[in-house]
C-alpha cells in the first residue's frame, strides 16, 4: 500500500498546476500520517458464477446490465472488501476538529490509500490463481445498485472479520473500505494495470465521480 503523490494530487482536482514547496510538504505529512495510522485488512471469497448471475452457494443474484457485461465469459469471481480501519477514522475526526485543511489532505490521502491497497489485494489474489482478474467493480457502478453492498458484506461477515459494517443507508463503516468484485478470467496472469477501475472515465457512467479524468 502506498500513496503516490500524482494520485493524491488527481484526488485534489489538480489539472497541472505548479505545486510550491509548502503545498508539496503538507502533501508529504498528509500521506505519511494516513501511513502511520491506517491498519489495512480485507476478507475475500472465490465463489462459482453461475449461468444465472447468482454467486454459488449464496444464492446472491448479480443485478444491472453492467456487472453482467463487465464478468461476461468467467466462470468464477473474488468476492472482496477492504478497509484501512478505524484508525483513519479517527485520526481524521481529530484533524477536522483542528484544521479544515489538514483535514482535507488527511481524507484525500485515505481515499488514496484504501484504493492502494484494494490494487494490492487484487494483484496477490490474481499472483495466486495464476489467471488474469477483471477491474474491480462496485456496488453503485453502473446500474449494479449500491443496495447490493448490505448482502455482500453479509456474506462476507466483514463486521466480525475484518470490522467492516454496512448501515441502513447501504454506506460502510468505516467510510475509507472499498466492496468489489473481479472476475477470473481465462486468461493467463500478467502484468496489472494501474488503477483498480483502469480509470476508464469515458466509458463509466458515474459522470459525477469526485475523481473523474478530463476526457
Amino acid at each position: 500500500m502506498e500513496i503516490e503523490n500524482n494520485e493524491l494530487l488527481r484526488y485534489l482536482g489538480w489539472k497541472g498546476q505548479e505545486i510550491d514547496e509548502t503545498l508539496q510538504n503538507k502533501l508529504d505529512e498528509a500521506a505519511k500520517r494516513c501511513l502511520d495510522t491506517a491498519e489495512p485488512r480485507s476478507v475475500v471469497m472465490r465463489l462459482a458464477l453461475n449461468e444465472d448471475f447468482t454467486l454459488g452457494g449464496t444464492g446472491f443474484y448479480l443485478e444491472g446490465d453492467d456487472i453482467k457485461k463487465h464478468l461476461a465469459g468467467c466462470k468464477e469471481v473474488y468476492l472482496m472488501a477492504m478497509t484501512i480501519g478505524v484508525g483513519a477514522e479517527r485520526e481524521l475526526m481529530r484533524l477536522s476538529a483542528k484544521s479544515a485543511n489538514e483535514a482535507l489532505l488527511f481524507d484525500t490521502a485515505a481515499s488514496c490509500a484504501v484504493e492502494s491497497y484494494a490494487d494490492d489485494v487484487c494483484a496477490d489474489l490474481e499472483k495466486s490463481c495464476g489467471k488474469k482478474l477483471t477491474a474491480r467493480f462496485s456496488c453503485g457502478y453502473g446500474d449494479f445498485p449500491l443496495e447490493a453492498q448490505r448482502e455482500l458484506c453479509k456474506i462476507l461477515k466483514t463486521d466480525t472479520r475484518i470490522g467492516l459494517c454496512c448501515d441502513e443507508n447501504y454506506l460502510l463503516t468505516p467510510r475509507k473500505s472499498i466492496t468489489a468484485l473481479a472476475g477470473i478470467t481465462q486468461e493467463p496472469a500478467g502484468e496489472r494495470p494501474q488503477g483498480g477501475c483502469g480509470h476508464k472515465c469515458g466509458g463509466c457512467k458515474n459522470t459525477a465521480c469526485a475523481f473523474r479524468k478530463g476526457e
